[in-house]
């Protein structure tokens, strides 16, 4: 997960813009783009797994934003 994250992380308006077509795994506030907000909500749940506050079953992945 951090891997994915970190690929994005940087990427803004003009570097690279969050798009339909290439969206941004780690835009977690949808705001089009991957700053210090989706580090914050990134590092709230990193850690996570089966036994340590495991997510919730109706977790979603992917492109959950839309551009």
């Amino acid at each position: 997960d951090t891997t994915t994250f970190l690929v994005d992380l940087g990427r803004f308006t003009y570097n690279n813009p969050c798009e339909a077509v290439d969206p941004c795994n780690g835009d977690f506030d949808c705001d089009g783009d991957v700053d210090g907000a989706d580090t914050t909500k990134f590092l709230e749940d990193l850690g996570r797994f089966t036994y340590n506050k495991p997510c919730p079953q109706n977790c979603q992945t992917g492109g959950w934003c839309t551009y």
